[in-house]
């Protein structure tokens, strides 16, 4: 009974944060990272695995969604994972500070870590950042377990009870690491942890010589794959990130605000979306939050272990990646995203601190105005175009682009999703001609041929401005005879030779309108 008891508490805390990563789940479209990985997935194995390896990424996570394509309806089901994993996390944080600062500080953490938008719309990408979340998790756990029983954790490795967080610590390292490079990092935090957990151990070298073994067994397990991925390499990993902007005062804010403080992302431009909550809310959220966070500091200052493993699990992530981007911007949301989790668990504990000298009925009625609030900053996500609307365009580029048009893109990594979702019979005449640049579609204008320009990102873009500029280098090609909308990322001008010396006047005319003329 009190087993089944304590399931129902982290069964409750899954399901509920399951259901908002399964609203709307398969409604938007793919973007360039996720068509990545449908191209994948639907390979043969040993193709997915060369394909992965050739690509700077571990095959776990695609040869899990392989059985999947299957299924039909790929923006849901190669998404469902991600939004199982995102839940689980979820729980892991609930379990973890309740096990530090007690059920109330586990169900805050949840609600925080929960209802943050970047966790959310992470949850909803076909992509692995959630399962390294998860497993990342497992090895915090494991780690939490060893810090609250330092003499076990010095004692024979795989006996008494440190033995489960010796096996947690190592399986979700291992299966971290062999999902994403980002578990390297996870593994470099651990090791710092290990440092400072030493001096308060009785038994210091055999606590050493069980984390060396550990970080032994990690390494053993891992290496084959990454040594197979070196040897498919043709370049550094890190050249493959030279497409991520310079970090500035503006960047830094937007990947901080994001990932710990609610703010709903754009991670198309790299800045917050117009549709967020109300300014006011959001900063009377994030003082809540740093003010949890400081309190949790001030609860834990006798509890000097548990503090410096969650401290350090929080700031030294986003620490080396600051760092770092002085040198070579790599510093993203994605990247940071499992530090969330420990920032969740410290504002949880720090919360349930706030409220211990409330009655219980003020605990229920300050948990239920937190949900409340952060329900209704997270709201805007669901309406949001977080997604740039290329299946809009793609219909659109299909009723309308006749055999002999030229399609120039601004990005050709358009492309890829076009393919995706161009209507069957239809991508030979939408991309037959779709590869050249604007020389090319001056040279096209020439022969009288029709160009339809399109702007529009397939992945992500921190310029600016960037559509005018686009469409000011198109005025050699004269003025457009009509200009339509998909969603608000793309546009898509036709010019036409045949009208181009009548065109003067043009305006831009929202997909599904008929087209006008310019005059």
């Amino acid at each position: 009974m009190n087993i089944v008891r304590r399931g129902a508490w982290p069964l409750s805390i899954f399901l509920l944060a399951l259901l908002p990563r399964l609203i709307d789940l398969g409604t938007r479209p793919f973007w360039l990272d996720e068509v990545f990985t449908l191209n994948r997935a639907s390979l043969a194995p040993a193709a997915l695995v060369q394909d992965s390896f050739q690509n700077h990424h571990m095959p776990s996570f695609f040869l899990l969604l392989s059985p999947l394509v299957q299924l039909g309806h790929p923006e849901f089901w190669l998404r469902f994972p991600s939004a199982v994993f995102g839940a689980l996390s979820v729980v892991l944080v609930f379990v973890i500070a309740s096990r530090i600062g007690g059920r109330l500080a586990g169900v805050l953490a949840a609600l925080i870590i929960g209802l943050s938008p970047t966790a959310l719309a992470f949850s909803q990408e076909a992509r692995s950042y959630t399962l390294e979340m998860t497993l990342i998790l497992v090895g915090l756990y494991g780690l939490i377990q060893l810090a609250q029983d330092l003499p076990g954790a010095a004692g024979p490795m795989m006996r008494g009870q440190a033995r489960a967080g010796w096996l947690a610590f190592i399986l979700g390292t291992t299966g971290a690491v062999d999902v994403l490079g980002d578990g390297l990092p996870w593994l470099l935090t651990a090791n710092i942890i290990f440092l400072c957990l030493l001096p308060f151990t009785p038994d210091r070298k055999r606590f050493a010589g069980n984390f060396l073994c550990a970080d032994i067994i990690v390494a053993v397990l891992c290496a084959p794959l990454y040594v197979l991925m070196s040897h498919y390499q043709s370049s550094s990993p890190l050249d493959a990130m030279m497409w991520i902007p310079p970090l500035n005062i503006s960047r830094l804010w937007y990947n901080l605000g994001s990932v710990y403080l609610m703010r709903l992302a754009d991670s198309v431009t790299f800045h917050f979306m117009k549709e967020a909550t109300p300014g006011l809310i959001v900063w009377l959220i994030d003082a809540v939050l740093l003010a949890a966070v400081a309190t949790a500091a001030w609860r834990l200052r006798r509890r000097p272990v548990i503090l410096a493993l969650l401290g350090i699990s929080l700031v030294f992530l986003p620490a080396l990646f600051i760092i770092t981007s002085l040198w070579r911007p790599i510093l993203l949301p994605r990247y940071i995203l499992w530090s969330a989790a420990p920032f969740a668990i410290l504002a949880g504990i720090g919360a349930a601190a706030l409220l211990d000298a409330c009655t219980p009925r003020l605990r229920v009625a300050a948990v239920a105005a937190a949900t409340a609030l952060l329900l209704f900053n997270v709201a805007p996500y669901y309406h949001a175009e977080t997604k740039p609307r290329w299946d809009i365009a793609a219909r659109m580029l299909a009723q309308e682009v006749e055999p002999g048009d030229v399609v120039y893109l601004y990005d050709l990594g358009a492309l890829s999703i076009l393919r995706v979702y161009l209507p069957p019979g239809t991508q030979t005449v939408v991309l037959n001609d779709s590869k050249g640049d604007l020389t090319h579609a001056q040279v096209a204008m020439s022969q009288g041929k029709r160009v339809w320009a399109v702007y529009g990102h397939a992945g992500q873009s921190g310029g600016t401005g960037e559509m005018q500029k686009f469409y000011a280098k198109a005025q050699v090609l004269g003025t457009p005879k009509i200009m339509q909308t998909a969603g608000s990322r793309i546009f898509i001008a036709l010019f036409d030779p045949a009208t181009a010396h009548l065109a003067q006047n043009c305006t831009v005319q929202p997909l599904g309108h008929s087209p006008s003329g310019c005059s």
